[in-house]
């Protein structure tokens, strides 16, 4: 305790040491009174710093949220969710709040943000982007020891309206399969039929190997992998979205599109004078099947397609819900429809053997036959 001028006391407490170089810190603070009530204030000082409470107090929001994306990345968060917060804030947040201390953050600024987006047409839902990605900021904070509570904690975002499911019809499935058939890019038609009726997600589509993931004897397919690509990052495999591994069986229809496939893909690759690399992608524009896919060449193709045989309302994503919807009209449960789209049904999960169950072999069976011209 320091006296800079008359009734000036700096207040100077040890803060431990940083967790990566080890130094010691200090933490102080200016108190303005008698000598008595300095010593009271630098006790309390003491205290905010054993129990954590003081370090981060200077740091801003900008700070926290670097600091926070380490954290993520640290615990192995899908990079698509990262780079999806990363957007968020550059974008929407970083302009308002990125100078702003982090103990200084109200309700009241967040509620005021929401509403300035609103204001600019934001549509609701990216405003519940912002929110999220707030709480998960500020979340972290606290667990920091940054700040006692979490100010987005009791902000509210403005409510999602319910949109009403699409879900197309076969007749539709089998029209966008048909132009993609007619176009230069045939192999699409495939890899759209296979997605109806697995109800595989985009990345899982584009990370399928031949040997790794089919079992063509069994007639069985192993979901264990997705593709991830990133502006300016190279092309990677990473788990899941929700990192189980599933095992889904192949109808005839789907098992003899894989083969054609993959004969596609040999007659290419001989075209060119060269061989498929070992465990080559099923889908792949390379010449040797070395590199899959990438998501987004997907929803790029799909839009044009979508837009020749008049389906604009329909989504790539929503042949998954055609899956599952008729699926379960076909009379099968809604666990074992979502088990086989990838979903987690805890109930069903815990009775889920990875086995392939003979329901799962009929609803296979069943849902590809909706697609038989």
């Amino acid at each position: 305790m320091r006296e800079r001028a008359p009734g000036a006391w700096e207040l100077i407490v040890e803060a431990g040491r940083d967790p990566v170089s080890g130094k010691r810190r200090q933490t102080s603070r200016m108190f303005y009174g008698n000598v008595r009530d300095a010593k009271v204030a630098r006790a309390e000082l003491l205290v905010e710093a054993r129990k954590g409470r003081h370090t981060g107090t200077g740091a801003t929001v900008e700070t926290l949220f670097r600091d926070w994306i380490v954290e993520l990345n640290r615990k192995g968060r899908s990079p698509n969710t990262v780079h999806g917060y990363v957007k968020v804030y550059e974008r929407n947040i970083r302009a308002t709040l990125g100078g702003v201390a982090v103990r200084k953050v109200s309700t009241k600024m967040l509620t005021d943000l929401y509403g300035a987006h609103q204001k600019r047409g934001l549509a609701p839902r990216s405003v519940y982007q912002i929110h999220a990605c707030l709480s998960s900021m500020f979340t972290q904070a606290c667990r920091w020891g940054w700040r006692d509570s979490n100010p987005a904690q009791w902000a509210e975002p403005p409510s999602i309206p319910n949109a009403a499911p699409v879900v197309p019809t076969p007749q539709e499935v089998q029209r966008l399969i048909q132009g993609a058939e007619d176009s230069r890019r045939p192999e699409y038609a495939r890899a759209i039929l296979v997605a109806a009726t697995t109800g595989l997600r985009r990345a899982e589509l584009c990370a399928l190997r031949v040997d790794r993931d089919v079992d063509w004897d069994a007639g069985t397919l192993t979901v264990a992998w997705s593709v991830v690509s990133l502006p300016r990052s190279v092309v990677e495999e990473i788990p899941t979205k929700n990192r189980r591994v599933r095992v889904v069986a192949l109808d005839a229809l789907t098992l003899s599109i894989l083969r054609a496939q993959l004969d596609a893909n040999r007659s290419r690759a001989s075209s060119a004078e060269c061989e498929l690399v070992a465990d080559s992608y099923v889908f792949s524009d390379s010449v040797d099947g070395s590199e899959p896919w990438r998501p987004d060449s997907i929803t790029q193709y799909f839009s044009r397609l979508r837009s020749r045989v008049g389906l604009e309302h329909i989504d790539f994503h929503y042949l998954r819900k055609f899956m599952e919807t008729y699926g379960q009209n076909l009379g099968f449960s809604a666990a074992q429809v979502a088990m086989r789209a990838g979903h987690d049904p805890s109930i069903a999960s815990k009775h889920y053997t990875g086995s392939i169950a003979e329901t799962d072999r009929a609803l296979a069976e069943a849902v590809a036959s909706l697609l038989v011209p």
